[in-house]
Order: structure tokens, then sequence, then C-alpha cells
């Protein structure tokens, strides 16, 4: 696998969920059942997703909420998931691709959230290092109403 699944430094093996189990043993984070769970559901269905999402889906193999909100916060803190902000008040969480990202496009109406792999703004981060920037990131979203609320 390329070097775009390097996380805070760290290698990762080919399987996302491997790579973040490692980041958390290297991080001295503890690896637990609910943690795994949160990962294999981040990882199966592409998130991002809320704690209550989280809550939800883990089921009967899941854990109390608060305990979700401190294992995503955890984990976000050593860079293995990275969170997601479209405004409403409700943080959700994805894998953190290192160098590799991607945008949101957010319905306004039933908050359906879909993946655009296309960077437009790689060429402002560039030219802001050109302008003596360091540590140059950046965060867009695009929201509109999906096909479906259209109609």
């Amino acid at each position: 696998m390329p070097d775009d699944h390097k996380h805070c430094g760290h290698d990762c093996p080919d399987h996302p969920i491997d790579g973040a189990l490692e980041i958390l043993r290297a991080e001295g984070l503890r690896v637990t059942e609910p943690r795994k769970a949160m990962l294999t559901i981040l990882a199966r269905e592409h998130g991002p997703f809320s704690a209550d999402e989280l809550h939800k889906r883990m089921g009967k193999a899941g854990c109390d909420v608060v305990t979700i909100y401190r294992s995503l916060q955890a984990m976000e803190e050593v860079g293995v998931l990275r969170r997601c902000d479209f405004g409403d008040g409700v943080y959700r969480y994805e894998f953190n691709h290192g160098e590799h990202h991607h945008h949101h496009i957010i319905c306004r109406v039933c908050r359906s959230v879909e993946t655009l792999d296309l960077c437009v703004a790689d060429s402002l981060e560039r030219m802001a290092r050109q302008k003596g920037y360091q540590k140059v990131t950046h965060t867009l979203e695009v929201f509109g109403v999906c096909p479906k609320c259209a109609e």
C-alpha cells in the first residue's frame, strides 16, 4: 500500500483496522472490544459517523455512549480518526488517511453525507506554503439538497 496510509508518522499494515490498533498500542491506549467494534464499523461502512450513530450500529456488542465519545476523542487525538464538523453541532468521525483526504457533500434536508474524492484546495495549500506558512491544512465541506430530497 502506498505511503498515504501513514498516521502521525506510524507505518500501518495494509488493513486500516490493523494500522489503527497498532497506533493505539504505540500511543499507550488500550485496545478494547468497543474500540475494535467502532473501528470495524468505520472501516466497513466508510463513516463519518457520530457517537450516537456508532452506538446504534454497535448494538449488543456496544457499550455506553459516554465510552464511545471518550474513545472517539482519544483516537482522534492520536491521529487514527479525523473529526468532521458539518455545522450542525454534531461531530462525526472517520478514518484519518494521512496525506490522502477527501471532502463531503451534505444534504441540508436529510443530512445524508457522500464522499467527494476530488480536492480542489490543494493548490490553495501550496500557495499558502509559498507565502511562508507552515503546517498548512484545510477543511472544505459542500452543502446542497440531495436528489431524493429535491423530488
